[in-house]
């Protein structure tokens, strides 16, 4: 879906409110499945100075995956403050910004922004490494707390992946 940005060229430099839903579709996350059961809500205001528009807002969407140890269902809500800048590209300048193409800037063109992959981007960063529900938070938590401090892997390089390279280091101490 795209957000009609066309009051911003009728009224230059004056912010202007706008509530955007954009549906993002199921995202395969390091092999599981994360799922948004309703579209993320974008809102915030525009401002268009010359031919760069900012875009201002807070995007707020439900993730649904499951708990990393029970595999129970978990909702995790999101909510993102965002600030990102837009390039208006017209048919004179688009053969020359082509030249000096920057990825990191974004672009549109007419009187329409394609929000899709700025929301998906923005969901995604935010999401957790892994999903925990409320139990199994809790239970890790009370063994973190039990475990008076994390050895250091000198002292116990069983505990470690990679207890033989460490002992080979610490046997040598070259790299």
């Amino acid at each position: 879906m795209v957000l009609d940005v066309s009051q911003a060229f009728l009224r230059p430099g004056e912010r202007i409110a706008f509530r955007h839903e954009e549906p993002i579709p199921p995202q395969l996350i390091f092999g599981e499945t994360v799922t948004f059961p309703a579209p993320a809500v974008m809102t915030g205001d525009f401002l268009l100075e010359g031919s760069t528009l900012y875009l201002t807002g807070t995007l707020e969407v439900t993730a649904q995956g499951r708990c990393a140890y029970c595999l129970s269902d978990v909702s995790y809500p999101v909510s993102k403050d965002f600030a990102e800048v837009f390039l208006h590209l017209d048919r004179m300048t688009r053969q020359t910004q082509r030249v000096a193409d920057d990825d990191e800037q974004m672009t549109f063109e007419g009187k329409e922004i394609d929000l899709a992959q700025l929301a998906l981007t923005l969901t995604v960063l935010e999401l957790p490494m892994r999903f925990e529900c409320e139990n199994c938070s809790e239970e890790s938590d009370e063994e973190e707390v039990g475990h008076e401090s994390r050895a250091c892997q000198k002292e116990t390089p069983t505990e470690h992946p990679f207890s033989a390279l460490q002992q080979l280091l610490t046997k040598d101490q070259e790299v």
